[in-house]
């Protein structure tokens, strides 16, 4: 008798643990990668649009500001998903799939 329950896995599912090959994992990294990039330059906009300079604004606190931006947008497209990666991996799952079978004469 299995603990575990048996479980009603969708079977087109481009990317279930079970299905995984190197191309998918590398293309989900770079879908996440793309995304995390554009929280950053969404992030850099944000704080471009302040009104007026601050009392200790310095370029060095702008420096630290980029590089506290860079590790946020990690940490928000790592644990919050915007839908920018799925879109991609949905997109270019499909395209892989047709370069794969299409034979190079």
């Amino acid at each position: 008798m299995s603990i575990i329950p048996n479980a009603k896995l969708p079977e087109q599912s481009s990317f279930s643990l079970f299905e995984r090959t190197r191309e998918d994992l590398e293309l989900s990294q770079v879908a996440e990668e793309f995304e995390s990039l554009f929280v950053s330059q969404m992030l850099k906009q944000a704080h471009k649009s302040k009104l007026a300079e601050g009392i200790f604004d310095s370029s060095s606190q702008k420096t630290y500001q980029s590089l506290l931006d860079q590790e946020w947008s990690r940490t928000l497209s790592t644990n919050a998903s915007f839908g920018i990666a799925e879109a991609i991996k949905l997109q270019f799952k499909n395209y892989m799939n047709q370069s794969v079978k299409t034979p190079d004469v």
